[in-house]
């Protein structure tokens, strides 16, 4: 009796094995579509009565392809080949070398030709995670007003950001310039490079440069330079906190023009930063903050605090930023200049890797 089953259920399989590839369970069901591939103990099949399911590779008593497929056995040896098998579990596969026997038991992978196996698709996804991407930004506002008084200015930024698995290179630059009634009420910029490395998953070591101008406080050039360390409190998916310290070394060139005449500042530095990203459900907050007293003064400094959030548009590249940002130079005052600046914008930003 039991070998007129077998029979039957092998007259089956070849009269399903016509119309595509037969999967028979152990349970006596018949399922017949496309193989896509085996992987990790499961079978995954199109068919076209339920599209793609997938069936349990220990539940299979019989597997059979009506057209050539990739077979990984155990011990890593792969094979090309038309899949017949047994009720018993056995496997052949007609190789162009010949027959090989094995059982569904001993297949680690199948995939179709022209198609990666499955261990090379998860190689290539980890490699691409480990790959450096960059990605970039740019920001624009113009403003102007007319009436009892008039103005025109405009602010922009850009960002460009080198993202590793276990570093970061970041190259940026920020400008910002007004015109109130002919004369000038702002008109700065500055530009830096910053190098972050992983030491683990807390600790990073960085080195960074930055240089600028800033017209209003006769400052006719500026230049900090930094190395340390940096700790990092938070990195989640919503939330990412980082803190860190260093030494470093800060130089000042004054207008000559400047009254009183303030003399150039050259002096080693420490250095002092935070920098705190927050996904909200309806955008992106942002805060940056970057102090650097001299090590002879700590109350000769430099404070710069960049406070921003990102509002996205319906366009997934665009982006609507609100902001404000304080410099703040401890010294101004020795040329007669406030000592505080404080910039409020909004910005269309642009957003691209």
């Amino acid at each position: 009796m039991k070998t007129l089953i077998t029979a039957f259920t092998s007259i089956l399989v070849l009269a399903a094995a016509s119309y595509g590839d037969v999967i028979v369970t152990k349970s006596g069901s018949t399922i017949v579509g496309k193989i896509n591939e085996i992987d990790g103990g499961k079978i995954k099949v199109t068919t076209d009565f339920a599209g793609d399911i997938v069936v349990d590779q220990a539940q299979v008593e019989q597997l059979t392809t009506d057209n050539p497929v990739f077979v990984s056995v155990e011990g890593g040896s792969s094979y090309s080949g038309v899949v017949t098998g047994g009720a018993d579990g056995d496997l052949k596969i007609q190789t162009e070398d010949g027959e090989l026997v094995t059982s569904i038991d001993e297949v680690e992978e199948s995939w179709q030709p022209g198609a990666k196996s499955p261990s090379q698709v998860r190689q290539d996804a980890a490699m691409a995670e480990l790959r450096r991407k960059w990605a970039y930004e740019a920001a624009l506002d113009l403003t102007g007003k007319s009436g009892n008084s008039s103005s025109t200015g405009f602010g922009m930024s850009f960002r460009a950001t080198l993202d590793g698995p276990d570093d970061r290179l970041v190259f940026y630059s920020r400008a910002n310039f007004e015109e109130t009634d002919g004369t000038k009420s702002a008109d700065d910029a500055r530009a830096g490079v910053d190098y972050s490395n992983q030491i683990n998953d807390k600790w990073n070591w960085y080195i960074s440069s930055e240089f600028g101008r800033d017209v209003i406080k006769d400052t006719d050039l500026f230049v900090t330079t930094a190395g340390g360390f940096g700790y990092t409190l938070t990195d989640t998916e919503s939330r990412f906190l980082n803190i860190r310290g260093g030494v470093g070394y800060r130089f000042e060139n004054y207008s000559e023009f400047s009254v009183p005449v303030r003399e150039d500042l050259s002096a080693a530095s420490m250095d002092f930063g935070l920098e705190h990203k927050e996904t909200l459900k309806w955008g992106r907050l942002v805060n940056r903050i970057k102090f650097t007293p001299t090590i002879e003064d700590f109350g000769s400094f430099r404070l710069y605090q960049d406070t921003s959030l990102d509002l996205p548009l319906k366009a997934e590249q665009y982006s609507i930023r609100l902001g404000f940002a304080n410099d703040y130079d401890s010294d101004a005052d020795l040329s007669g200049k406030e000592e505080l600046d404080t910039t409020y914008y909004i910005r269309l930003v642009l957003n691209w890797r």
